[in-house]
This record gives structure tokens, sequence and C-alpha cells, in this order.
């Protein structure tokens, strides 16, 4: 079975995420400071929370509000879940929200399985922790699992997403330049560039183009390095400069973006 794992993101309000995967572990009675949001991903989980014994099968959230008392163990032999730890001012700040209600039902069916997909989405870029992006991608993935949480189950209305034509051609300027210029791009930088709060420029990027800030990132980069090809450098080279980990990396996201791999682009003079 596949060890335990925590992520610590210090850049990031210190937003924690653990990767749980056991049979024997047990945890005493115990609270967090922060609002812990998980889900079950297999076998099932149990604990005694606000006076009741709990079993949490898979496709159960566990949505606990800060400085709620509980325990914790697998109870069906072995479980496997995702749980993302943020403070309340963390979560104010990532969605643009004034003030929170919390979380009135503790284990609600996942319906459509939408936050245990964005967990897993959000362990996922954690386990893949490299390139210029991997932050972006990553605070892209918290947001998508606070909103979902927030919106669906903590009784909050987050703002509604605009058209802003203005602020995403600005966004995608700002792209344009950073990856010519080789730069890490993050949404912080990217949401100050546009105008716009970061929750709110990833719904409304989002909804006016079908993608998300990381996915402009990554598609400016795979046109980029195509232009290098073209222009005659070679691929190694062409990969660095247009700010992959790696010629594999540039390779993989050519072929996801366009089909072929580099070597079967034909330069007709």
């Amino acid at each position: 079975m596949r060890a335990n794992r925590y992520h610590h993101l210090g850049w990031h309000h210190g937003i924690e995420l653990f990767e749980a995967a056991f049979s024997t572990q047990t945890f005493a009675r115990h609270a967090h400071a922060g609002f812990a949001i998980g889900a079950i991903a297999e076998g099932a989980g149990g604990y005694v929370c606000r006076g009741e014994s709990m079993i949490l099968p898979a496709g159960t959230l566990s949505l606990m509000n800060p400085e709620e008392p509980h325990t914790g163990h697998a109870a069906a032999g072995r479980v496997r879940y995702n749980m993302l730890y943020a403070s309340e001012d963390a979560v104010r700040e990532i969605l643009g929200l004034s003030q929170l209600r919390g979380f009135a039902e503790i284990a609600p069916r996942d319906r459509a399985q939408v936050l245990t997909q964005a967990l897993g989405v959000l362990a996922a870029r954690l386990n893949a922790a490299k390139g210029p992006d991997w932050r972006l991608a990553a605070e892209e993935a918290i947001h998508q699992v606070l909103a979902c949480a927030f919106s669906l189950h903590g009784r909050t209305e987050l703002r509604p997403a605009g058209r802003e034509t203005a602020a995403i051609r600005r966004l995608r300027e700002r792209i344009a330049a950073g990856v010519e210029a080789g730069e890490s791009l993050t949404l912080q930088e990217l949401s100050a560039e546009a105008g716009l709060a970061p929750s709110y420029l990833v719904r409304s990027v989002a909804k006016v183009t079908g993608m998300t800030p990381h996915a402009h990132v990554l598609q400016r980069r795979v046109d980029f390095a195509r232009q290098l090809l073209l222009d005659g450098m070679r691929a190694a080279e062409a990969a660095v400069a247009a700010g992959f980990c790696d010629q594999g990396h540039m390779i993989r996201q050519f072929r996801r973006h366009y089909g072929v791999t580099p070597g079967a682009l034909i330069r007709h003079c």
C-alpha cells in the first residue's frame, strides 16, 4: 500500500494536503485550527464527531469546521483519502470572501464525485511538483477544491464570473511575454496583471475561453517551442527556452496539443 504523504505549501497560506492510505493507523481525539476538507476514495473511514460514531464509505466527503474535535480510523480494513487543511483567512483570501458560514453537514455524499476528483487533481499536481508552472497548477487546483467545497456544501455564493474581455486580453499578453522571457508565472502575478482577484480570474477565464490560466500558459509554451523548432533550434534547446522541465516534457505536451511529436514537424520552405 502506498505510504501516507503530507504536503505543506509554505508559499500559499500554509495550506496542507494529507494523502492518507492505511489500515491499522488510528487518530486520537483532536481538532484542526482551520477547515478540513476531504473525500474518501477507497475503503471506508470512521470517526466519532459531534457525539456520533460515523462510517464514511468511498464516495463520502469529510467536511470539518475549525476546532471541531473528532477521532479517526479505517473502518473496513483499509481506507484511502485526500484531506486539505486551510485556515479561515486562507479560504477568505483565495475565494475573495468577506465571511464564511462553514459546513452544516459533516459527511455528505459527493454526488458526481466533483470534490473527490478535484482533490485527486491537487494531489497529482503536488506529486509532480516540477517545472516553472507547477505552483500555478497547484494554486488553480486548490481554488477548485475550495470553490467546490464552499459553493456546494458551505452555503457560500461566489461572485458570478463575467466576460472581462480586456482583462483576459491583458492576461494573454502577460503570459506570452513571460513565456518568451523564461519566467515562472503564478496565479497571484497573473491576477494582478489582469486587475482581477485570483478566484474571479480563474472563473472568468474558464467561462470565456474554456481554459484555465495554467492551460493558457501550457498552450503558449507549446506554441513558442513550435516556433523555435521551425526557426531551426534543436529540440533540447527549444525545450529549455520554452520553459519545459526537459525535452521529454516538451514532447509529451507537444503530442497532447498537436497530436504529433516535435520530430514529426516538417518545415517546407
